[in-house]
């Protein structure tokens, strides 16, 4: 008998709640465009929002409304449509700046490598009401 409510015991602490379970996952965007001489990154995880400019760090909580907004302008892309538009010949020779875009949506995850200079006009408009958002 104790050895039943032992091994109950640790069944219930060991398997992760339902309340976990439930729960959906945010939305968590990564943007990275670096070259010698040159470094932007943006990171968006739950309601926090880091961008880096060459080693210029600002940093802010968003709140309700502005997450609610992003939300809404994700999910109006249509990610499926949208091509990686980097050429390796201008990489080769530093014409462009490689930006690595990726995004982790509740269950999908895209990853796409563009020049950073002729982003996607969706890609480029939600990176520019996130850097709204510092300023």
């Amino acid at each position: 008998m104790k050895f039943l409510i032992l091994f109950s015991t640790l069944i219930l602490m060991l398997s992760p709640s339902c309340k976990k379970q439930q729960t959906n996952k945010e939305i968590e965007i990564n943007y990275t465009a670096q070259t010698r001489g040159f470094k932007y990154v943006l990171h968006l995880k739950n309601n926090v929002l880091k961008i880096d400019k060459n080693n210029v760090v600002k940093e802010i909580i968003l709140n309700k409304s502005q997450y609610d907004n992003i939300d809404s302008l994700v999910n109006n892309i249509n990610f499926i449509k949208i091509e990686n538009n980097i050429s390796i010949d201008d990489l080769a020779v530093d014409r462009v700046i490689k930006g690595v875009f990726t995004i982790d949506l509740k269950e999908k995850k895209y990853e796409f490598e563009f020049n950073h200079q002729k982003l996607p006009d969706t890609i480029q408009n939600l990176l520019n009401k996130l850097e709204k958002f510092l300023n």
